[in-house]
């Protein structure tokens, strides 16, 4: 299965720390806003404002920018320390890269100022939209809005997300170095199950699962410190959720750092 090209499979990801998960779910956000804001239909076109307030929610609720700034000066910690091991199995200009493009995010990250949410408080528009976001019926200025020209539309949206693209970039970055920090191994789930016992010392961060595209079952992930259980879940001729009951072959990627 290694050999699988990426548009050959599904990947299926669990976090295993919270922090991850809020991650996971702000690269999701970002992906709809970018997939839809583009989108002539009006209906599309606010699945984008929608995702954009569900963002917007999450970063008014939290101190995100300090989380990212500890996030990446806990990798770039880890990365000089291999760095100063200095590992013959170690790729030295591969790693200097990494090093480097971790500095010039702090950098970018200290460089922003704590009000950066202002210009979306301060919106009249933007403000009407997140205020009615869960509303049945919108007021007329915001039916306007989605009647207006795409490119119109598309530009206010974007400059709605300008002041948030340090984020999306942090996260991009992150998520990056995490997927990439597990090994891949070829693993079988007996009768649809597996289950296997984790090290509490690591630091794992994120399960991720690696199936071929054209399967018709599903893996459910339960993860905690201690064990991993995948319960690999597919569909009777009744349309009931069940456990599949043949082997799965599938790969498993345990990423630590």
């Amino acid at each position: 299965m290694n050999s699988l090209s990426d548009n050959q499979v599904s990947i299926y990801e669990e976090p295993v720390q919270e922090k991850v998960r809020k991650f996971l779910k702000i690269e999701y956000l970002f992906d709809r806003i970018f997939y839809f804001k583009s989108k002539e239909d009006k209906k599309e076109n606010y699945t984008a404002l929608m995702a954009l307030y569900d963002l917007y929610e999450i970063l008014s609720r939290s101190d995100i920018k300090s989380e990212l700034i500890r996030e990446v000066e806990t990798h770039n910690t880890y990365f000089n320390k291999i760095k100063d091991s200095q590992s013959s199995n170690t790729d030295q200009s591969k790693l200097n890269s990494v090093i480097e493009k971790q500095e010039l995010l702090l950098k970018l990250l200290y460089s922003v100022e704590s009000n950066y949410l202002d210009y979306l408080d301060n919106d009249v528009l933007c403000k009407t939209i997140f205020k009615n976001c869960n509303s049945t019926i919108q007021p007329s200025s915001v039916e306007f809005w989605l009647t207006r020209d795409i490119v119109l539309r598309e530009t206010q949206i974007d400059l709605w997300l300008e002041p948030l693209l340090f984020i999306k970039k942090s996260i991009d970055f992150i998520l990056n170095i995490i997927r990439k920090s597990g090994n891949f191994n070829d693993k079988l789930a007996e009768k649809g199950f597996y289950i296997e016992k984790l090290d509490p010392k690591k630091n794992i961060l994120l399960i991720r699962i690696t199936l071929t595209s054209d399967l018709y079952y599903y893996p459910q992930i339960s993860v905690g410190k201690q064990r991993l259980n995948i319960m690999f879940m597919s569909k009777d001729d009744k349309n009931n959720l069940i456990r599949h009951k043949d082997d799965v072959q599938f790969i498993l990627t345990t990423c630590v750092l």
